[in-house]
């Protein structure tokens, strides 16, 4: 079989596969959510996606990156060309990472938005939308938030990463936190936290917008609010 039959049967079947895929789906937003981490953002955004009964054929949410902010970015991007090519895209694609230490953090940030500018000149800014969904310094800065609305500034230290210092103080409310965690939507919404850190990191992140202090703040907030009310919007 020549390699031209072989990429008409793959094409074909890629078709077909899209368009089971459509046929599951239910009458909400198609999204993509692109997370730097492979294991704590993609294990919490599952929780929410299950704890609000979305259905897996319209929420993926795919942690196959490494975590530089570009590679989250482009990879996003990637993942959208090929269900554009198939004739299925996305509505909302929202890239997850870190402020961190990343060299590429700014340019990823720019990246999504040349991007969002280039779908409005090709008029397809009604149909999808890519959003950048930060944190300054790591993703545990939201958990943080669920018990102290802290807008402490991290800086390295000798052996220990502004990272490894946010768990550090989350540990003082969640003692055995680790980065595989379960249960921390499930547990936010039994204690009540959830309400108090969605209005600390809403507070403090258009506090640092409109001062250009990007010092510990985070938009985590906005996709959490987005798949939670998605069924009824």
């Amino acid at each position: 079989m020549g390699s031209e039959d072989l990429f008409h049967k793959r094409k074909v079947r890629k078709l077909a596969d899209s368009e089971r895929k459509k046929a599951k789906r239910q009458p909400y937003d198609k999204v993509l959510i692109v997370c730097e981490g492979q294991k704590t953002e993609p294990i919490y955004f599952e929780e929410i996606r299950l704890f609000h009964e979305l259905d897996s054929a319209n929420i993926e949410i795919d942690g196959a990156c490494d975590s530089s902010p570009m590679s989250v970015v482009s990879h996003a991007y990637s993942l959208y060309i090929k269900e554009l090519s198939l004739g299925d895209s996305y509505n909302r694609v929202f890239c997850v990472f870190d402020r961190d230490r990343h060299s590429t953090f700014h340019e990823a940030v720019q990246r999504v938005e040349a991007i969002n500018q280039e779908l409005v000149e090709k008029g397809f800014s009604d149909q999808v939308n890519f959003k950048a969904i930060t944190s300054n310094p790591s993703f545990e800065y939201w958990f943080l938030l669920h018990y102290n609305p802290t807008t402490k500034p991290y800086a390295p230290v000798q052996g220990k990463s502004v990272g490894d210092q946010v768990i550090d103080d989350l540990r003082q409310f969640i003692p055995d936190y680790k980065k595989t965690q379960k249960g921390l939507y499930q547990k936010s919404i039994n204690e009540g936290t959830l309400s108090l850190a969605i209005a600390h990191s809403k507070r403090i992140f258009e506090s640092a917008n409109r001062s250009n202090d990007a010092d510990s703040c985070t938009n985590i907030h906005e996709l959490v609010l987005y798949l939670r009310d998605m069924k009824g919007a």
